[in-house]
């Protein structure tokens, strides 16, 4: 099933927050034996994002928003040693299976209980895009990062699903998926942290599906599919799915159905003083 991805606006600001990080962990959390094997997109973009990483042996690597640490082999080629930072308790223990990291960190990334200026490298891929305040995380990003050194973060942005949104938009007027920030908001959040020098990329990857069904899979399988509990706006039935897939298949084409993803690729160094 297909849901909703946004808090609920109505509860005050801070319970609400408090809410939905919960409801964030919990939903990766179902997901940490499920996610590897689905992650086509997030180890596309994670090799991607590690590659505009300094290649060198040397100094502390923070991984912000880990999931469950596939990544963290290749780590080795980009530090000395690196720190783990996850949400969700089952992705960390996940993580922390792999014995890699020399500490396994569960927080909320806009709120770090780590010291400042401790990382000369800060990695996060794929994570921003579930967050209530990214200018806050930003903000922490750079506060954890010793002067001089480097930052690549990654997230999707507005257009992202675009295809499905589309089908969704032909049956009815409520929100199906997660209603992604666009580029210019998140260049204007990251403007807030002066102390860093910020870069912009976006791109687009498109993955095909054999049919509407198969996207809704994966997107199960990588816990991105019932954030903030919205399962009431979401597929309800057998017809419901049938005519979906019918509005999908003016997007079919000879690879099959698209499902769009606009990342942002945030690159920065902070400043030396």
């Amino acid at each position: 099933m297909i849901s909703r991805l946004t808090p609920r606006l109505c509860e005050p600001a801070a319970q609400s927050e408090s809410i939905f990080l919960k409801q964030v962990a919990d939903s990766f959390g179902k997901a940490c034996e499920s996610y590897a094997d689905a992650a086509r997109l997030q180890q596309q973009v994670a090799l991607t994002a590690l590659a505009m990483l300094s290649a060198n042996h040397s100094g502390k690597l923070l991984d912000l928003g880990c999931g469950p640490g596939w990544i963290h082999p290749e780590l080795k080629n980009y530090c000395d040693e690196f720190s783990a930072v996850d949400l969700s308790a089952g992705m960390l223990s996940k993580a922390r299976s792999l014995h890699l990291a020399t500490a396994y960190i569960q927080a909320d990334a806009a709120a770090l209980p780590l010291a400042t200026a401790q990382f000369d490298k800060l990695f996060s891929s794929l994570m921003l895009q579930w967050c209530q305040r990214p200018e806050a995380v930003l903000a922490e990003a750079a506060r954890v990062l010793a002067p001089g050194g480097q930052l690549v973060i990654t997230t999707l942005v507005q257009g992202t699903l675009q295809e499905l949104q589309a089908a969704f938009a032909t049956l009815d007027s409520r929100a199906h998926t997660q209603l992604f920030l666009p580029e210019a908001e998140l260049i204007k959040a990251a403007g807030t942290v002066s102390q860093v020098n910020w870069h912009f990329e976006q791109r687009n990857y498109p993955l095909y599906y054999p049919d509407v069904k198969s996207l809704a899979r994966e997107l199960k399988a990588l816990g991105a599919n019932q954030v903030a509990g919205r399962s009431a706006t979401g597929l309800t039935g057998k017809g419901y799915w049938q005519k979906l897939a019918a509005a999908y298949e003016k997007h079919r084409t000879a690879q099959g159905l698209p499902a769009s993803y606009q990342v942002l690729f945030i690159t920065g160094t902070k400043n030396a003083s």
